[in-house]
């Protein structure tokens, strides 16, 4: 009797630990889908990768939505099934969460359940099909709140020619800050500001404060993207230290230091700034001309049509 359960106790035990090693085979990462600043009318996208250890064969994912009373805010993007190619131990899934704009502020849970087999040209008669599945769980609040934040991961600068002058008119050199934004908040967002420092090449010395002209581009809720800062310099031809400052609205979001280099003009195949760069007084010298030229033809068309119908 106890031989017979001894026996029965490792058939037990070897059951376990093949099915333990089978479901070691695959899994998920991450295995939550989290987002707690979703308002109306956003759209999140969240990457959930399917691992396989020892992808020998093609497998079919089969994927089920269970997130009451919102399934229908939630798409997979590959969609509800789709192939894991042999060789890939890696496959991505997208989720996309489409908040509609008369949603509930409240909190949203369920899963997304993920279930692999053969796929269907493989299913022969009589064959036996082994099936993984892993789950997603899934914790999302819609929120009556504007959050704007953003990170920056990365930062960059290339050589710039110096400005120029064309006539009475200085155009000023081009520095194109660039900028990998990580917008963090509910809303499309953009830096407020990008201030540089110029120093001398040493750092000692400031010579010159200058900032972004003109808009830079939003990145749409959490997203990464990269976007640029155009600032102009009247420096001349040399190689400087610049500290800067990437604001959102009074929160400096990041600083720090760089090299910068200015070329002569011409050097580079690379446009500098055009009117947006001139400085307000030489933009006046041109707007003002322009305007009281257009004054006097306005006022010269007004006294030929009243001349006509006096003379009628």
């Amino acid at each position: 009797m106890m031989k017979t359960i001894r026996s029965f106790f490792y058939i037990c035990l070897l059951f376990v630990l093949c099915a333990r090693g089978v479901d070691a085979g695959f899994g998920i990462t991450p295995p939550y889908l989290t987002n707690t600043s979703l308002t109306r009318n956003s759209v999140y996208e969240q990457t959930i990768l399917l691992v396989r250890s020892n992808p020998v064969d093609d497998l079919k994912a089969t994927i089920t939505l269970d997130v009451p009373g919102v399934n229908e805010w939630f798409e997979i993007v590959e969609g509800q099934e789709f192939l894991l190619p042999k060789g890939e131990q890696k496959v991505p899934m997208t989720v996309r969460v489409t908040v509609p704009g008369d949603a509930d502020y409240k909190k949203y849970t369920g899963d997304i359940r993920i279930k692999t087999g053969a796929p269907d040209d493989q299913v022969t008669s009589g064959a036996v099909s082994i099936s993984l599945g892993a789950q997603v769980d899934v914790d999302i609040t819609v929120i009556d709140k504007v959050i704007k934040d953003f990170k920056i991961r990365k930062i960059g600068i290339s050589d710039l020619n110096e400005g120029h002058a064309v006539g009475w008119l200085y155009f000023p050199g081009k520095i194109r800050f660039e900028m990998k934004l990580e917008n963090l908040g509910n809303v499309p967002v953009a830096p407020s500001e990008v201030v540089f420092r110029m120093y001398d090449s040493s750092g000692t010395v400031l010579i010159e404060e200058t900032k972004n002209k003109g808009r830079i581009a939003e990145v749409d809720p959490f997203e990464i993207d990269t976007v640029y800062a155009e600032i102009p310099t009247k420096l001349p031809a040399g190689n400087y230290l610049a500290r800067f400052e990437i604001k959102n609205e009074d929160d400096i979001k990041r600083e720090g230091e760089l090299s910068v280099s200015i070329l002569p003009y011409g050097t580079l195949q690379t446009a500098g700034f055009g009117f947006t760069g001139l400085s307000l007084p030489h933009k006046l010298s041109v707007i003002l001309p322009v305007l009281f030229l257009l004054v006097l033809i306005a006022l010269f068309s007004v006294r030929v049509a009243s001349g006509r119908k006096r003379r009628r």
